[in-house]
């Protein structure tokens, strides 16, 4: 059973969301950076960003030039977070079961 206590308090921010959801936080630097550079990865990152905070792809884009997106709501940070804990879990769960 899970308490209030186990939610995240500190939010996250879009490059480091997008970077551990694409499976990039397990790279180097370098390799981040080479994949964060391919065409079309920016835009994947406004795609998810859209569909997992129930916004447009056109907010998103408002929020930055770059993949940091330096003016997303904090409020957005915090829900990164608890995505990214939900699919943790899910992870979890699903490697527990085989």
């Amino acid at each position: 059973m899970l308490t209030i206590e186990a939610l995240p308090s500190v939010g996250v921010g879009p490059r480091k969301f997008c970077q551990a959801w694409f499976g990039l936080s397990r790279l180097t630097a370098g390799e981040i950076a080479d994949q964060e550079t391919h065409v079309g990865y920016r835009g994947q990152c406004i795609k998810l960003l859209s569909q997992v905070l129930g916004v447009t792809e056109c907010s998103v884009r408002k929020w930055g030039s770059d993949l940091n997106f330096s003016a997303i709501p904090e409020y957005h940070k915090l829900s990164l977070a608890y995505a990214l804990q939900a699919a943790n879990m899910r992870i979890h769960s699903e490697n527990k079961a085989a």
